[in-house]
């Protein structure tokens, strides 16, 4: 009797700490700041599973970012790309070497990579390089907005399908379990013949209580045989997050984006904002 008193006891003890642990919150008032990261190889995959300048469902171009680029962008960043789809590649994640939804986290000044070596045997010199997407997740605490700098290094390959982009997501609420829709807007977006890495400063506006999501696109530089370099990267990260906090990197909306499986989406569209009513039902709402 005492025996199944004791695991009794066991069993409540440890059902009270899985239930504190479901209730833990990342507290991005600590100095974290991190991104996700996806890629793809696009045409230099072997043999079958190649998407060249298409996408999951029409041309995508990485520099243009126009409203078909950006619904295929965020699709094939949070790994899928054509989600009703029946017999479609994911079109990220292809390769081997590919990055899918992983966290990176910032160290001092700086994160992501610079001059990243890819190894892809099909070769593909031109306009279909791989392509990558990073975004992070960025908290504006106080009550007015605010405008800030920040730094971002791409590589660009050439042609029209290539080239590299930062875009910034705004939703239309500022509290998670509101948001019903969204918008991006253009941050940055270049095409360079023949450019091996690009390093850009500019200012983004966060309003007041909210979350944003900033996202740098690369296109792979084509290096020598089999070989290609991604510059993927923000920097200057010790201006734009400063000691006051009043700018954070939201390390639940980060988790979010790294673990959430989003459901609904059509071929052809995509929907940013459905991330943040999951985070609320995850990390809690604010």
């Amino acid at each position: 009797m005492s025996f199944k008193t004791t695991t009794s006891a066991f069993g409540a003890e440890a059902a009270g700490a899985a239930a504190a642990a479901d209730k833990i919150i990342p507290d991005d008032a600590h100095n974290l700041v991190g991104s996700v990261v996806t890629s793809s190889s696009r045409q230099n995959v072997y043999s079958s599973g190649e998407w060249t300048s298409s996408g999951p469902w029409t041309t995508y171009y990485n520099t243009w970012q126009d409203e078909t680029s950006r619904k295929q962008g965020w699709n094939m960043f949070m790994g899928d790309g054509y989600p009703d789809g029946s017999t479609s590649y994911k079109f990220s994640n292809d390769s081997a070497s590919n990055e899918h939804r992983i966290i990176e986290w910032g160290q001092e000044k700086r994160m992501g990579f610079m001059y990243r070596d890819r190894f892809e045997y099909d070769n593909s010199t031109g306009e279909y390089s791989g392509c990558t997407w990073r975004c992070m997740p960025v908290r504006n605490t106080t009550s007015s907005s605010i405008t800030r700098d920040i730094g971002t290094s791409r590589t660009g390959s050439g042609g029209s399908y290539g080239g590299h982009s930062t875009l910034m997501y705004t939703p239309a609420s500022g509290k998670y379990s509101t948001v019903k829709d969204g918008n991006w807007s253009i941050v940055d977006n270049q095409s360079y013949t023949g450019e091996s890495n690009y390093n850009q400063t500019f200012n983004v506006t966060i309003p007041a209580n909210t979350t944003v999501l900033l996202m740098n696109t690369s296109g792979w530089w084509y290096h020598t045989t089999y070989r290609f370099k991604d510059s993927n990267a923000f920097y200057n990260l010790h201006d734009f997050f400063k000691e006051d906090k009043s700018l954070v990197c939201d390390l639940r909306m980060l988790d979010t984006l790294a673990t959430i499986r989003i459901t609904g989406e059509a071929y052809n569209n995509s929907s940013p904002w459905k991330v943040y009513p999951q985070c609320a039902l995850k990390h809690g709402d604010r």
